[in-house]
């Protein structure tokens, strides 16, 4: 995607090479922690998309992948909504290594749901993974397990997180200056 009619609204805040290296990172770490068998990666949609298709590709073993859709923000684009999750019901977790990817980490409500929905599955294990969580006050009393970037509060767009459901495909993860265009 070009951004020459975007470069005055956003700002590189994560380039893609400083993503590339945290995900060999968190790869490695999670290889050293053992999780290496019997793994489901669950990603939250639409979001997780490029971050999970890279830490695939980066684990040298075979990872079952398996998706639920969350949306509380979808056209209102800054305005969260009422959370909605899909996709629970038809997860088969149970006994298994889980471990829940989502892209930012902001209020904690969405991943906490959907970690608290996850247990109720009785997997043998869960963890969460986050690309991005945010310096903020939460009422949310955990943190992800592995996280690849802090951020100050600011509104990111890129690497499969979006504006109104739009600039999802940008390679690095840029700071949305102007929410009016």
């Amino acid at each position: 995607m070009s951004l020459t009619s975007l470069d005055s609204k956003l700002s590189v805040l994560i380039s893609k090479e400083e993503i590339a290296q945290k995900i060999q990172e968190v790869a490695l770490q999670m290889q050293q922690e053992g999780l290496t068998q019997d793994l489901v990666m669950v990603m939250v949609m639409k979001g997780a998309l490029c971050l999970v298709a890279d830490l695939l590709r980066a684990l040298p073993f075979s990872v079952e992948i398996e998706s639920v859709q969350c949306s509380s923000y979808g056209a209102r684009g800054m305005e969260r909504g009422e959370l909605t999750v899909n996709g629970l019901q038809s997860l088969d977790i149970q006994g298994r290594d889980v471990l829940l990817v989502d892209d930012i980490f902001d209020s904690g409500h969405t991943l906490n749901t959907v970690a608290n929905a996850l247990r109720q599955k009785h997997p043998r294990s869960l963890r969460s993974l986050v690309l991005l969580v945010k310096n903020v006050p939460r009422t949310i009393p955990w943190r992800p397990d592995y996280v690849l970037f802090e951020i100050e509060n600011h509104f990111v767009v890129g690497y499969g997180l979006d504006y109104k459901e739009k600039y999802r495909g940008l390679e690095a993860i840029y700071r949305l200056t102007d929410p009016s265009f």
